[in-house]
C-alpha cells in the first residue's frame, strides 16, 4: 500500500483532471460535476480526519491555514453547484474554483508535505493511508448526488 502522501498526491492529480476536464470537455460536464461533488469534499474530510489531526499539534498554524482553505474551497463548491450548467456565470465559476482548489493542492504539498516528512517517521504514514483510505469511503456514502 502506498503511504498517505502518495495517496493525497494522486487525490489530487485527479481532482486536478477533473477540473482540467470540466473546462476543456463540454460533453462530459454533468458527471464530472457529480465525480468532483463526490471526490473533492471526501478528500479534505479525509484529509482532515487523518493527516491534518496527526499534524495538528506539530504544525497548528499549517493546519488551521489549511482547514481555513478547506472551508473556503467548501463554499466556493457550494456556490458553484447551484449555478446551472448552460448559465454564463458557470465558466467564470469553475475558473474561480479550479484557481482555489489548485492554490491550496500547491500550497498542501509544499508546506503539509514537508511538516508530515519532517514530523513523522514512515511507518506513521503507511499507517494513515489506511485511515486515509477508509474515511474517504465513509465521506462518500454521505456524498449528495
Amino acid at each position: 500500500m502506498a503511504q498517505i502522501l502518495e495517496l493525497i498526491r494522486a487525490d489530487h492529480d485527479f481532482i486536478r483532471s477533473l477540473l482540467d476536464e470540466l473546462a476543456d470537455n463540454p460533453e462530459t460536464r454533468d458527471v464530472r460535476c457529480i465525480t468532483l461533488r463526490r471526490e473533492l469534499p471526501g478528500h479534505m474530510y479525509a484529509e482532515e480526519a487523518t493527516l491534518y489531526a496527526r499534524l495538528r499539534d506539530v504544525a497548528p498554524e499549517e493546519i488551521r491555514q489549511s482547514i481555513s482553505e478547506h472551508s473556503d474551497i467548501h463554499d466556493m463548491l457550494a456556490r458553484f453547484e447551484a449555478i446551472p450548467l448552460r448559465d454564463e456565470a458557470w465558466m467564470p465559476a469553475l475558473a474561480g474554483l479550479t484557481d482555489i482548489v489548485k492554490a491550496h493542492f500547491a500550497a498542501e504539498e509544499e508546506v503539509i508535505f514537508s511538516r508530515a516528512e519532517h514530523y513523522l517517521s514512515r511507518s506513521e504514514l503507511f499507517e494513515l493511508s489506511e485511515g486515509f483510505g477508509m474515511e474517504k469511503q465513509k465521506a462518500a456514502q454521505f456524498a449528495v448526488m
